[in-house]
């Protein structure tokens, strides 16, 4: 094809035909940019191929992170579940002498404070994708904030809780082994002073308070990551086109005629506070079937139902929140709320 393009301009130059000469010029660069202009279009074609599988590839592992976090996240609730129980039945001072230290040594019941609850998740397939990011096709942009919400923000909640966590076991180990008999217990058994101390010292009821908080933290931060988890999960399925779909987990809410039965909800007057200036008078209210705490026409705190007594924060990654309300059973209605180390306030209901 060259030989016959260069024996064609020869026979026009030899001819002394510069018109058709420039005409063949002209039309022989245009075969050139056409040959050109195909060849980018069929390499852009295979760019984007290997671009879309690649995606594809990175959005499958991401789902795959996904499906494994979602599975570690019911053990961490069922862990949280199960502590905090134990931790109630402790500072109700549910449990006998014996529930407390006649049972084999990996049973002490009391040591729950120690044992550290946290959800590590999996991020691998969302760190191929940032680092793809300028190449993942444009039909994907819709994910990307998905992405975002549930690995940065989400998960830097879930850090934020799971750090929380950590700091109030190492605190708790740390102020248990200033107690020299709790040496003498490594080897000999709790002495009677390490049990009146589980039993009845208020310093192990702040502990127990503290590790509440920090469980129901870590609670709420892995349900609500475990819930984006699932929707994400099944938007990656939409997009390609997977029938891989995950059942949603149900609402929580505050079950609002149990806050009726309960006589939980009215008006309620400060009795001892620590840390924090609260107001002397208190509403407790339902709103968008949460139960609702209004301290200022611009600060108001919601909360989730956990159990008959208990409400976890709705959004405990806030600054200087109130996080879990804890009612009591008497009468006069009583509950304990926290915002965190040494910063507590107990409310108790008036007639109005």
């Amino acid at each position: 094809m060259i030989k016959l393009f260069r024996n064609t301009r020869r026979k026009l130059l030899a001819e002394n035909k510069f018109s058709k000469y420039l005409a063949y010029a002209i039309g022989e660069i245009f075969l050139v940019v056409v040959g050109i202009l195909i060849a980018l279009w069929i390499n852009t074609k295979n760019q984007e191929r290997i671009n879309e599988q690649k995606a594809k590839v990175i959005l499958e592992e991401i789902q795959r992170d996904l499906k494994k976090d979602i599975e570690g996240s019911k053990t961490v609730i069922n862990t949280c579940i199960t502590n905090d129980s134990i931790a109630r039945l402790l500072l109700r001072d549910k449990l006998t002498h014996d529930q407390m230290f006649g049972m084999p040594d990996e049973m002490k019941l009391f040591e729950v404070i120690f044992s550290s609850i946290t959800f590590e998740t999996s991020n691998n397939g969302y760190v191929n994708f940032n680092r793809n990011l300028n190449n993942i096709p444009t039909k994907y942009d819709a994910i990307t904030n998905e992405l975002k919400d549930l690995y940065d923000i989400r998960g830097a909640g879930l850090a934020f809780a799971n750090e929380r966590m950590k700091s109030i076991v190492f605190e708790n180990i740390d102020e248990i082994n200033n107690f020299d008999w709790n040496v003498a217990s490594v080897k000999s058994g709790v002495p009677e002073e390490g049990k009146y101390y589980y039993m009845q010292d208020l310093g192990f009821k702040k502990q127990l308070l503290q590790y509440l908080n920090g469980t129901a933290n870590i609670f709420v931060a892995t349900e609500l990551y475990r819930r984006h988890a699932v929707q994400l999960h099944n938007k990656i399925s939409e997009i390609l086109s997977s029938d891989t779909m995950l059942p949603y987990p149900g609402r929580l809410n505050t079950a609002q005629k149990a806050l009726a039965v309960n006589n939980i909800l009215g008006t309620y007057k400060l009795k001892e506070s620590r840390g924090i200036a609260l107001p002397p008078i208190m509403e407790l209210r339902v709103v968008d079937n949460l139960l609702n705490i209004r301290l200022s026409k611009d600060r108001q705190f919601k909360y989730f139902l956990y159990d008959e007594t208990t409400f976890f924060n709705a959004s405990p990654l806030e600054v200087r929140n109130l996080n879990n309300i804890k009612f009591t059973k008497s009468e006069p209605k009583e509950f304990f709320v926290a915002a965190g180390k040494n910063i507590y306030a107990y409310y108790t209901k008036i007639e109005v």
